[in-house]
């Protein structure tokens, strides 16, 4: 009888093995189901995703021993990843099937195992939209802080995988501030971006040449600042402006960024000259963040009165405003019509979809800055009705500011404040025909804890067609070699 119990409980420690975490990294048929989905991290539960993205790496935000995923789709094809506490999909296999699913559907299935104990989760879905999302995105990394920073960098990643690399960084040119990076329509060939202090100027990258001038004109208040092209690739719309600061001391504020006095001007690259007829110069008006429309015609802006300032910074408010823009003379055409009026809200940093449908903008309570603003909300209109689109599954309760478009007019790439309330990440969305946004998700990184420990912000995310191919040692010879050549006042 010893005998028999003897035997009986070595055969049982043996299918507990089996059965258990340490007896192959599936889990086996008789796991406990769970009636939730599982909680991971980054959130890339019920998401429409491009086909061309890169894997959703995530970790578990539970302690496990090991962890198990499958992708399924509706042909019964499987892609399995395993792990101890995240979960890294194979790259190219990924592709694969990402790309064999292209508008259509899959299911994800998460399990863990803990104490020998295997937990399989509610099964969740992968939207796979055969809508691509364009191959790059440029951003600025930067420290968060306002009081001081160090390496600023302009970086380029490619969305369908992990590559990462810098098209500029401030230690190559003395640790000067380097900002507001702009392309024409998403062409990687047609760069424009800003150096302050060392070595500094305006850098424009266009037909495989560099040139750096000098934006400063006796006719505008400073340099040229939040720049956006013209689709021809002739002209840059940009601001003027008298940027001041001041520090908040009540809880929950940081810091207000306002201006004293802001001017939009055109510039003309081909003549190095700012066109007088085709900018806004006033002191009754504070006019900033400028943009045109995918055809060229139209020229946005953001316009307020002008008020005493820092005094009353918390009463100004942003209308959101166009104006007919004729490239053929370099002029802008009256009358100016008013988009969104700034009754109780300031609207800012106007961007049109390619395709001509939608204007997507930010929304806050007051000012022209709102990257510091926890109230700072996307807003989109429909241009070809007028009607306003309802964003609230992209919008957070933190800071969600500034954004551009895929040149499909598919996707939107958003910065966002929302996972800590500090840090600035990436978010990206499908829109639909109609305007309606997907839930977001954050850019995918290899190791999916990246966010945890990087201690750099996203910094102004523009999507791009491809790469980036100028070569850093060229901009930093162009840098640190050449004077910035004036640019001129309607040829004067």
């Amino acid at each position: 009888m010893q005998m028999k119990k003897l035997r009986f409980c070595f055969w049982l420690s043996v299918l507990i093995l089996i059965t258990g975490c340490s007896g192959g990294e599936k889990p086996p048929v008789n796991a406990v189901q769970l009636g939730t989905t599982p909680p991971i991290t980054p959130d890339y539960i019920d998401l429409t995703i491009p086909h061309n993205i890169a894997p959703l790496n995530f970790s578990l935000k539970d302690e496990v021993d090991k962890c198990y995923a499958q992708l399924k789709d509706a042909d019964g094809q499987i892609l399995e990843a395993f792990g101890k506490q995240q979960i890294r999909w194979d790259l190219k296999q990924w592709q694969i099937m990402l790309a064999a699913n292209a508008g259509k559907t899959l299911q994800v299935k998460v399990a863990t195992c803990k104490e020998n104990t295997w937990q399989v989760y509610k099964t969740y879905t992968l939207q796979i939209s055969a809508d691509s999302i364009d191959a790059g995105l440029v951003y600025r990394l930067i420290e968060p802080g306002y009081e001081k920073w160090h390496i600023v960098g302009i970086y380029q990643r490619n969305l369908q995988n992990f590559d990462e690399k810098p098209i500029l960084r401030n230690d190559m040119i003395g640790y000067g501030c380097m900002n507001c990076h702009s392309f024409c329509m998403g062409d990687p060939s047609q760069l424009m971006f800003h150096v302050r202090v060392a070595n500094g100027g305006t850098f424009i990258a266009q037909e495989g040449k560099i040139k750096k001038i000098a934006t400063k004109t006796k006719a505008t208040i400073g340099k040229m600042a939040y720049p956006y092209w013209h689709p021809s690739g002739h002209f840059i719309v940009a601001s003027v402006n008298k940027i001041e600061n001041f520090f908040h001391a009540v809880k929950g504020k940081k810091m207000e960024v306002f201006d004293s006095a802001s001017d939009v001007v055109v510039y003309d690259i081909r003549k190095n000259t700012i066109l007088s007829k085709a900018s806004f110069i006033t002191d009754k008006a504070y006019e900033t963040f400028p943009s045109f429309s995918p055809d060229g015609k139209w020229l946005y802006f953001c316009s307020a009165p002008a008020l005493p300032m820092p005094e009353e910074y918390d009463k100004i408010r942003y209308n959101l405003c166009r104006v007919a823009f004729d490239a053929t003379k370099g002029e802008i055409q009256m009358p100016i019509d008013t988009l969104a009026r700034a009754d109780s809200m300031s609207y800012v940093f106007p961007r049109v979809s390619p395709n001509g449908h939608f204007i997507l903008y930010t929304q806050t309570a007051y000012g022209q800055f709102p990257i510091w603003h926890k109230d700072a909300d996307a807003c989109m209109l429909d241009l070809r009705s007028g009607k306003a689109i309802d964003l609230s599954v992209l919008n957070s309760d933190d800071t969600d500011s500034y954004h551009s478009w895929s040149q499909n007019s598919k996707w939107i790439v958003l910065s966002s404040r929302r996972k800590n309330g500090l840090y600035t990440l990436t978010y990206f969305s499908h829109i639909a025909s109609d305007g309606t946004p997907s839930k977001p998700f954050v850019m995918p990184q290899e190791d999916p804890e990246l966010y945890d420990y990087l201690m750099y912000s996203y910094n102004l995310p523009e999507l791009v067609k491809g790469e980036v191919t100028i070569n850093p040692y060229d901009l930093e010879h162009e840098a640190k070699t050449q004077l910035p050549k004036p640019v001129l006042w309607d040829g004067k």
